[in-house]
């Protein structure tokens, strides 16, 4: 996953504000872990930068397309990503756990500090992403049967069958 590191020295006190299109936030994840995901309208990420004292305060917005899957017909399912976050990066909150990688550190140049914001707009992007994606409300999805996509034709499956391994349950009374 790509890292992207920003200095907090050329921040004024007050906040400033800068946008983040690097694509291979998005790509490099979806290849890594082979989803089956297609971006339709490039993300960016507007993230507004407030410094405090041995840390950030980071409120954004994560916006864009991706295509994927729809749950019940596997054909392409349009999803907008608008993901609104905040996140507080503390030197102080980063040395209590050694086990991870910091994403707030000394700056290289050892004037100030910077925070790695790469794998936070990953994890806003995922979080944005529904469930169970659907193509639309009104998708039919798969016969359980023989497979045909209901939205496009009707299949001659005996709707109503039973599992039969649930039949033994039928009779099943319960007393109060």
């Amino acid at each position: 996953m790509p890292q992207i590191w920003i200095p907090l020295k050329d921040i004024p006190a007050e906040g400033g504000e800068i946008v983040v299109d690097n694509q291979s936030i998005w790509l490099e994840p979806i290849a890594e872990f082979k989803l089956p995901y297609r971006i339709a309208q490039a993300p960016a990420a507007t993230l507004h930068l407030t410094p405090q004292e041995e840390g950030c305060l980071v409120r954004g917005r994560v916006s864009g397309t991706v295509a994927v899957p729809c749950d019940r017909c596997a054909e392409e399912a349009m999803v907008t990503v608008d993901q609104r976050f905040s996140e507080l990066f503390s030197m102080q909150e980063d040395l209590r756990d050694p086990g991870e990688e910091p994403a707030i550190r000394p700056a290289l140049d050892g004037q100030g500090l910077e925070i790695e914001v790469g794998s936070l707009l990953w994890e806003e992007f995922l979080v944005s992403l529904p469930i169970k994606p659907l193509c639309s409300e009104t998708c039919k999805g798969l016969c359980p049967q023989c497979g045909a996509d209901l939205n496009t034709e009707p299949c001659n499956c005996e709707s109503g069958t039973e599992d039969p391994r649930l039949a033994v349950l039928r009779n099943l009374k319960i007393n109060k």
